[in-house]
């Protein structure tokens, strides 16, 4: 399979999501999967890498997390998936939510993964424990995100239970996140000579992980003169920490390990603490005990690390240092029984290796794939407030291009009256101008209007080249659905693009040859996805082209281009400006078969749009004929070869 893992941060293993996603990327290309990780960060093979975002005023405690966010690059996303058969997502903030919907619109299978429990969040505010606040982010989470997936993986039971409590119906995969083979228990054992009890407690240095309670047990502990507590991890709360261990006879050591160190680390000490308050599954407690180290686990209702304890001494209640400091206190006690539990949960970890797990993950993904091609992608279920802010989309798409004559009338007049505001602005903001309005200037009656899809505000452009004819747009159904703004687009003449089923395509197509029929043109983005800036014409999807050979109308190639910055307002503007190309009209070939006609004249435009931006070099050939080679069979001019890229191939599709 070609599977691509989105996820924000891929760079730096401080955090389990972010180990995760590396050894499952490692493990299924060893099993012979094209694998492609799409994320910030320095670039590697096989990934593709997008800027970091920064979150204005709340960007110093997400950096003091140990987190970072990715920046949705429309490009990005397309380089990634255009070859995946199935697309993984980690996390549902903007990154993933974007990648969602671009996946979505290039008719790509999806899944989702819960990595982020809501306490993880509401603890760095200080609403760790405040129960409508983690209920909020449930359902948000819920909301505008795994809604849209038939599918999410869950790393533990725990996680998947509480999605049931808080309304997910989506169908769960609880897969461990599994253990690296390099966790295994040190070879021999090597006395020490320093006499101390070393504890050592994993994890990012913040609230719910509940590092103070580790602390206070220590400090009532009756080996206190003998214990070193070490903290592997960084985080926002290690001064707070370093202050509290300050009263110990032996001060904590904090730190930040590689894997190698770490392992080594876990070898070196004899009992470890998991104190956290909330845990998606605890994946360092695994790594722990798998190498032979002996746990004592909070019973936190809200962590799913208890499930691990193999005993019921290795368990404390949440919160309560004392009775932590006494199962401390009896396992240092008790080195004998330490020692015969440590081979019990070496054992036992061995059975969560992630190999099994990545194995159990290709299962996931192929039942995936296959309920995604009988049923195709999950329609979200729209709450009360979404519902009564947008048009009723199914009813756009049935009426399309029925009722009162006077709708196209009323729509056009709003949006002639709004073109030269749309025109002011793109013109100020994005430098946009019209080139070729001559060869549509005398074209009567309807047509289909086709434009490389490459930016959020092109259907505005797309209605100042047409000017003042009367214009309606094929649209992602997600426009239409956005609050308000949805009313806005239908207005202008926006029609909703369903599922792709025969009934409602169906519907579609009868309403594009109603709404022709009446002198109105329609706008396709043949391309489907926004893809903003992209400078190649990309593979074309057939829609536009059967309804103008249904019609017999004429299809209008134009091609939106980017230039470099010009001017005074190259001062302040870094992005393109925008010049909108408008080709001459294209025919169906009435000797063909229907099927034909439309594959010909898809191709036919296709050449066009890519012939509209050619260089100049190559003009006066064009407008000649091609001559790709002299009478040697040799190419004569590096003109030739410029042209060739726009569709000649040694006299055939010569452009006239």
């Amino acid at each position: 399979m070609n599977i691509v893992l989105v996820v924000d941060q891929y760079d730096h293993s401080n955090n389990g999501t972010t180990i995760t996603a590396r050894r499952f990327a490692e493990q299924l290309r060893k099993r012979g999967h094209t694998v492609k990780v799409l994320a910030s960060g320095e670039p590697e093979p096989d990934k593709i890498t997008v800027p970091t975002h920064t979150i204005p005023f709340f960007q110093r405690l997400v950096d003091a997390q140990g987190m970072c966010f990715a920046e949705p690059v429309d490009e990005a996303y397309y380089q990634a998936f255009k070859d995946a058969d199935i697309v993984h997502f980690y996390m549902p903030f903007r990154f993933c939510r974007r990648g969602e919907s671009i996946a979505r619109q290039m008719h790509i299978p999806t899944i989702a993964a819960f990595h982020v429990q809501p306490e993880n969040i509401t603890s760095s505010i200080g609403l760790g424990k405040t129960a409508w606040a983690n209920h909020f982010l449930y359902w948000w989470f819920k909301d505008v995100f795994y809604n849209r997936f038939r599918s999410i993986h869950c790393p533990s039971q725990f996680i998947a239970q509480q999605l049931q409590a808080h309304g997910y119906d989506s169908k769960l995969y609880v897969i461990s996140n599994g253990v690296d083979e390099a966790f295994r228990p040190a070879p021999q054992s090597v006395p020490r000579t320093d006499n101390t009890f070393r504890i050592l407690m994993i994890g990012r240095l913040s609230e719910e992980k509940r590092q103070d309670l580790m602390i206070k047990a220590a400090q009532l502990s009756r080996y206190r003169d003998k214990i070193q507590l070490i903290f592997a991890g960084k985080g926002p709360l290690q001064k707070k920490y370093e202050a509290m261990g300050a009263e110990l006879p032996r001060k904590p050591i904090f730190g930040f390990y590689k894997q190698e160190e770490l392992i080594e680390l876990i070898h070196s000490c004899d009992l470890y603490v998991h104190a956290s308050d909330a845990e998606i599954e605890g994946i360092s407690c695994i790594e722990a005990f798998t190498c032979g180290l002996v746990p004592v686990i909070s019973d936190s209702k809200l962590s799913a690390t208890g499930q691990f304890a193999l005993d019921t001494r290795c368990t404390f209640p949440a919160g309560d240092a004392q009775a932590l400091a006494e199962r401390m206190d009896y396992w240092l006690a008790h080195p004998n029984e330490k020692m015969a539990l440590s081979r019990r949960y070496a054992a036992y970890g061995d059975s969560m290796r992630v190999d099994r797990c990545v194995q159990q993950a290709e299962q996931m993904y192929a039942e995936t794939i296959a309920e995604w091609k009988k049923k195709g992608f999950r329609q979200p279920k729209e709450n009360t407030f979404r519902r009564i802010t947008h048009p009723n989309i199914e009813k756009a798409a049935r009426n399309y291009g029925k009722g009162w004559a006077g709708k196209a009338w009323l729509s056009a007049l709003l949006t002639n009256l709004l073109s030269p505001v749309m025109y002011l602005v793109d013109f100020l903001v994005w430098g946009f101008s019209i080139e070729g309005r001559e060869n549509i200037r005398n074209l009567k009656g309807g047509a289909i209007t086709v434009m490389n899809h490459i930016h959020p505000m092109d259907c505005t452009m797309v209605k100042l080249a047409t000017f003042p004819r009367r214009l309606h747009y094929i649209s992602m159904r997600g426009n239409l659905e956005l609050p308000v703004i949805g009313w806005f687009l239908k207005a202008c003449g926006a029609t909703p693009l369903l599922d792709n089923t025969a009934s409602q395509m169906l519907h579609l197509e009868k309403g594009i040859e109603r709404s022709i029929a009446q002198g109105n043109w329609t706008h396709f983005y043949a391309e489907g996805l926004l893809v903003r800036y992209h400078k190649d014409i990309r593979p074309f999807h057939r829609g536009a082209f059967l309804a103008a050979v249904r019609t017999d109308c004429p299809v209008i190639p134009m091609r939106l281009v980017c230039d470099d910055p010009h001017g005074l307002r190259s001062l302040w503007r870094k992005k393109p400006f925008l010049r909108l190309i408008i080709g001459k009209p294209l025919y169906r070939d009435k000797s063909l078969p229907q099927c034909e006609a439309v594959n010909d004249l898809m191709n036919r435009t296709h050449q066009a749009m890519e012939a509209l931006d050619r260089p100049a070099a190559s003009e006066a050939i064009w407008e000649t004929g091609c001559h790709c080679a002299d009478d040697n069979g040799t190419e004569t001019t590096q003109e030739a070869q410029q042209l060739d890229h726009y569709g000649c191939s040694c006299g055939e599709n010569t452009p006239s």
